[in-house]
C-alpha cells in the first residue's frame, strides 16, 4: 500500500508541475492518466483489502462503472463515427475530408468485430503477424490519439484570474467570397467574449484572402467585430496568412510591431478557434515559441467529430517521423521473431 501512494503522490506531483509548466504537450495528459491509474490501484487494493467498509464498496463501484466503459466503449466510439458520417454527408455532401470518420468507423469494425473471427489467422505464422502487427499500430495510435484528445480538453480549460493583453482569432473560410461563416462567427464571438473580460485589450483578427475570396478573411471579421460594438482602435487585422502556422506568426509581427517602444510587458496572449482545432494550433504556436493559452469556440457535434478526426490525422502528418519510427521498429520486431519461430 505505502508503493501504491508513493506512486499516486508522485505522478499528482509529475501532472502538476507540467500543467503548470506546459500544457501544451501530450505529456499533461499521459501524466493525468497515470495518475487516475495510480488511484485506481490504490481504492482497489483498499477494497479488497479491507472489505466490508464503506469506502471498499464505494470503490467497487466506482471500478465496476470504469470497466463497463472501458468495455462498451469500442461501441460508443463506432456509433459515434457512423453518427458524425451519417450527418456529414446529408449536410456537408459525400467529398473525401467528409468521410474520415465513416472510414475509422469501418476500420474499428473490421478490426474488433470481423477480423478477430478469422480463427485461421491464428495457425498460420504470417496471418498471425499481419494481425500482431495490425493490433499494435491500432493500440499504439488509438493510445496517442486519447492522449491527444485528453490533452485538448486540459487546453479549454481556463487559467483562473489571467488577464490577456492580446486576444488572437484564427481565420476561416468565407461564404460567397465575403460573408463570415456561422462557424468563423463562433471563433470572433469567443473571441469578442474574452475581449470583454480583459479590460484594455486588443483583438487581432488573423486570415489572408484566399483564390475564390473577394477580401481577405481578416477584413471580413473586422467588419463583423465593429458590427458587434468593438471599438475600431482595438481592433487589429493580420490579412497575409494562408494557414494556421502563418496566422501565428504574422500575428506575432502585429504584437512586437505595435509593442516596439514600449517599456510594458506584451503580457499574456490568448489563441481563440474552435474546440477540434484548438490543440494543434497550441502545439505550433508552442514550436513557434509564442506563450499563449487557447479558448475553443463550440462547435456542432456531427462537424466536431469529423473536424477533430481530421485535425488528428494532420498531427499524425507533422510527426510522421516519429510514427514511422515506432510502427517501422515494432514491424522489424516482430518479422524478426516471426522468422525465428518459423525456422
Amino acid at each position: 500500500m505505502t508503493l501504491l501512494l508513493a506512486a499516486l503522490l508522485i505522478n499528482i506531483l509529475l501532472f502538476t508541475c507540467q500543467y503548470r509548466r506546459e500544457r501544451r504537450s501530450l505529456l499533461v495528459a499521459f501524466f493525468l492518466l497515470t495518475t487516475l491509474l495510480s488511484l485506481a490501484a490504490l481504492t482497489g487494493y483498499i477494497a479488497i483489502n479491507r472489505p466490508g467498509t464503506l469506502f471498499s464498496q464505494i470503490s467497487l463501484a466506482v471500478g465496476a462503472l470504469a470497466l463497463i466503459g472501458l468495455l462498451f466503449f469500442p461501441v460508443f466510439l463506432i456509433i459515434g463515427l457512423f453518427f458524425s458520417a451519417i450527418q456529414m454527408i446529408r449536410k456537408e455532401g459525400h467529398r473525401l475530408p467528409q468521410l474520415l470518420s465513416l472510414g475509422l468507423g469501418l476500420l474499428y469494425l473490421v478490426y474488433l468485430i470481423v477480423w478477430p473471427q478469422q480463427d485461421q489467422a491464428f495457425h498460420n505464422p504470417w496471418l498471425s503477424f499481419l494481425y500482431i502487427y495490425a493490433s499494435f499500430c491500432f493500440t499504439f495510435t488509438a493510445g496517442i490519439f486519447t492522449l491527444y484528445s485528453i490533452s485538448n480538453v486540459l487546453n479549454q480549460l481556463k487559467h483562473p484570474g489571467r488577464l490577456y493583453k492580446y486576444i488572437i482569432v484564427l481565420g476561416s473560410g468565407l461564404k460567397k467570397g465575403r460573408e463570415v461563416t456561422p462557424l468563423l462567427a463562433s471563433r470572433i464571438d469567443k473571441g469578442i467574449l474574452a475581449f470583454h473580460a480583459n479590460p484594455g485589450s486588443s483583438l487581432i483578427l488573423s486570415g489572408g484572402q484566399g483564390d475564390d475570396e473577394q477580401l481577405a478573411e481578416g477584413e471580413a471579421m473586422r467588419n463583423y467585430a465593429l458590427e458587434q460594438g468593438v471599438p475600431k482602435e482595438q481592433v487589429l487585422v493580420e490579412n497575409r496568412s494562408r494557414n494556421t502556422k502563418e496566422n501565428l506568426l504574422f500575428s506575432r509581427e502585429l504584437i512586437e510591431t505595435r509593442e516596439k517602444g514600449q517599456a510594458s510587458d506584451p503580457g499574456h496572449i490568448l489563441l481563440v478557434t474552435n474546440r477540434y482545432h484548438l490543440l494543434r494550433a497550441l502545439l505550433l504556436a508552442r514550436e513557434l515559441d509564442i506563450p499563449c493559452d487557447g479558448r475553443g469556440a463550440p462547435t456542432k457535434l456531427y462537424f466536431s467529430i469529423n473536424a477533430f478526426i481530421r485535425e488528428w490525422v494532420t498531427y499524425v502528418v507533422i510527426r510522421k517521423k516519429f510514427f514511422m519510427a515506432v510502427l517501422g521498429t515494432g514491424f522489424f520486431l516482430l518479422l524478426f521473431r516471426t522468422l525465428l519461430s518459423g525456422s
